[in-house]
């Protein structure tokens, strides 16, 4: 293993142990605020009728962003747009690392192929405009509309969205799954790497 690998897998394994210990102490049942559902809630608030995530989840994202965005070369799924902002997939670059074991690239190559996929969907049930809504969609709208960068096209797609209570209301507790299920992804690359790690100590 070459300096840049080590350095590229520690970097992962940090970022996944703050993450995981974000939510941990952002539990619910350990939250020393009141936080409905915990770090991961969606929740309706009556007075303006309108869906909301607890704020705690505003904390977890910056520092689940550098998965998902390629500056950092940590991105387990970089979420990357041709000139006509469509979606472009690309696999992530902890792939081109030279020096590590054909089980490492096994396990990241799974993680990333089971993110690909799961985004690639449209649940049947998400539609906008006569038009599916893929969870990668779902996920950039969020993230880039409202979370963790304000890009104008994402942010007006996500106001719109807004005005539709129910189906706003789904893709809210959608985007909050796929950040579930991203996360464990996450966490299964972070195991890999740490084993990498100890076996080049």
């Amino acid at each position: 293993m070459d300096d840049e690998a080590r350095k590229t897998l520690e970097l992962f394994v940090e970022k996944a142990d703050r993450l995981k210990k974000y939510v941990r102490e952002n539990h619910a049942r350990n939250s020393i605020v009141v936080n409905p559902g915990g770090l991961i809630g969606v929740y309706r608030h009556a007075e303006d009728e309108e869906w909301q995530i607890a704020s705690t989840l505003d904390g977890f994202l910056v520092t689940f962003r550098m998965f998902v965005q390629p500056r950092d070369r940590i991105a387990l799924y970089p979420l990357v747009r041709d000139s006509q902002r469509q979606p472009v997939p690309q696999k992530p670059e902890l792939l081109d690392l030279t020096g590590l074991s054909p089980e490492w690239h096994e396990k990241v190559e799974r993680a990333y192929q089971l993110v690909d996929l799961t985004l690639a969907i449209a649940p049947p049930n998400f539609t906008y405009n006569g038009e599916p809504l893929t969870r990668r969609k779902v996920l950039e709208t969020f993230l880039y509309g409202d979370n963790v960068h304000v890009n104008a096209t994402d942010r007006e797609t996500f106001n719109e969205w807004r005005r539709h209570p129910d189906l706003f209301g789904e893709l809210k507790f959608e985007f909050v799954n796929i950040l579930g299920f991203m996360f464990a992804r996450i966490l299964e690359v972070a195991e890999a790497c740490r084993h990498e790690l100890s076996l080049n100590a």
